[in-house]
């Protein structure tokens, strides 16, 4: 007897987490339908793709009814930092304007909406932040990010928010693939010291989702690797696998970079709801790099 799947709705399909999702549960034989802008990125699979900006809500609303997804991942986001400092109307309108387009849907029919956040809700003064904590963002961004998640805590039960950190992978546009880049091409870089992140493997974070909708879990988690790591140890691990000169990368602090936005020091993420939840046991930067370096 075959076994009817659910109608997987994901957003921002063209981004990494995006395609890893898409691959991920196609695999699972769900039914998805990728929704991104511009043209379809993912080269190889076998479900639907339709563009969709979701910041507009009679576009949402046609694919919502068209397509009666019973899951919806949301991924899309703006999440380049400075930029979101910069354009803020348009910051909004992704990050906090674009949940409520969904709302009315989810709230009808109950659907299970998983919802990416990040760790710059918080200001990075104390570091190893669980769920529970105060939040109080030092930038824009973060604040949108945070604006999202209080509408989804207040009106929608059957929600799921995801907070990670640093995202990254073999392919498409990430730090890891960044540096790699800049390493190989010989580009002296400047990398902050004073800054720490839980990195996060894609395909780590997308297991943690598939095992979400399996279990329908609703409410709030931290998902990284839980791995409390300066940037510029990042960069320096990344240089090592790659047999790159580390003389290469120049430590300085973020005072030096006189970034539009100001970033928090020490936002890693406590993991531990998630892996007893879950039994979420993350893969190591080192090992990941040893595996696909």
């Amino acid at each position: 007897m075959s076994i009817i799947r659910d109608n997987i709705l994901i957003t921002g399909g063209n981004g990494l987490l995006g395609q890893e999702l898409r691959v991920l549960l196609e695999r699972c034989n769900f039914n998805i339908i990728a929704t991104g802008i511009g043209v379809d990125r993912l080269l190889s699979h076998n479900h639907i793709y339709v563009e969709l900006d979701v910041s507009s809500s009679n576009r949402c609303e046609y694919i919502l009814n068209k397509y009666s997804p019973s899951i919806i991942i949301n991924t899309a986001a703006c999440t380049n930092v400075d930029q979101c400092e910069k354009h803020k109307n348009n910051c909004t309108a992704i990050n906090v304007n674009s949940i409520n387009n969904f709302l009315p849907y989810v709230t009808k029919h109950h659907t299970h909406f998983i919802h990416i956040s990040t760790d710059f809700v918080f200001d990075g003064v104390l570091g190893n932040y669980k769920e529970n904590d105060d939040c109080n963002p030092l930038n824009f961004y973060g604040l949108s990010k945070l604006k999202g998640e209080q509408i989804l805590t207040s009106q929608c039960w059957t929600s799921t928010i995801i907070r990670t950190s640093l995202i990254y992978g073999p392919t498409g546009s990430n730090f890891l693939t960044w540096v790699k880049n800049k390493l190989e091409h010989d580009v002296e870089l400047n990398i902050v010291c004073d800054q720490y992140r839980t990195p996060t493997y894609v395909i780590d974070l997308s297991l943690v989702i598939l095992r979400m909708i399996e279990l329908k879990k609703y409410g709030l988690y931290h998902i990284s690797s839980g791995e409390r790591l300066s940037i510029f140890k990042i960069v320096c691990n990344i240089a090592e696998y790659l047999k790159q000169d580390v003389s290469k990368i120049n430590r300085i602090k973020s005072a030096e970079l006189n970034q539009v936005a100001r970033r928090p020091l020490d936002s890693s993420l406590n993991i531990e709801k998630a892996v007893k939840d879950f039994d979420f046991t993350p893969t190591t930067l080192n090992n990941v790099l040893n595996n696909i370096l």
